[in-house]
């Protein structure tokens, strides 16, 4: 079991190694080595493959990389073709499960503003600067960004909530979208 991981945003290794407990050389035959089947085989690589021969008592390992393309548990066979008299082809299924979450993501002048950020700046424009205290303005752009593979939804009331000392001095003019696809 592979375990979790996102659509866009991961993939998983694990090794395997196929030990020889007889007493003769253990020779992989198929083509490749190891392959894979089953519904979802797209979502599983074997990245290494094993050794083709193993002699008596020694081993050699394989890595499969678990890249799911869609969401929900995604399976898959590994099928071994070797010349052990009643282990011919060694078969095991594998699987793994594709995640879909949003992931919030703010920018500022194409700069990534961090959640929890206390230091204004110029660069991702925090920092509005100076401006005259009767009739002066300053409006700055900001960019809400779905990283994630899933739907964001903006739920506050209003989606920008504006608090501290000075909340008064600023305004939302225009409000983003209440939901942001994933990658948008």
């Amino acid at each position: 079991d592979f375990g979790s991981t996102g659509v866009t945003s991961g993939t998983v290794s694990r090794i395997f190694t196929i030990h020889n407990t007889g007493s003769e050389s253990l020779n992989l035959t198929g083509s490749p080595l190891v392959a894979v089947s089953g519904t979802h085989a797209a979502d599983f690589t074997v990245t290494v493959q094993p050794s083709s021969v193993v002699v008596a008592g020694g081993s050699t390992s394989f890595t499969v990389v678990f890249n799911p393309s869609a969401g929900g548990l995604r399976t898959a066979a590994l099928s071994i073709a070797n010349n052990d008299s009643n282990e011919n082809p060694y078969n095991f299924s594998i699987q793994g499960t594709g995640t879909t979450a949003p992931e919030i993501g703010l920018l500022g002048n194409s700069q990534a503003i961090s959640d929890g950020d206390s230091t204004p700046s110029i660069t991702d424009l925090t920092d509005f600067g100076s401006t005259a205290v009767s009739g002066g303005t300053v409006t700055r752009t900001f960019t809400v960004a779905n990283t994630g593979d899933a739907t964001l939804n903006l739920t506050g009331s209003p989606r920008v909530q504006i608090s501290e000392a000075n909340a008064a001095d600023f305004t939302v003019s225009v409000l983003p979208s209440a939901s942001v696809a994933g990658g948008a």
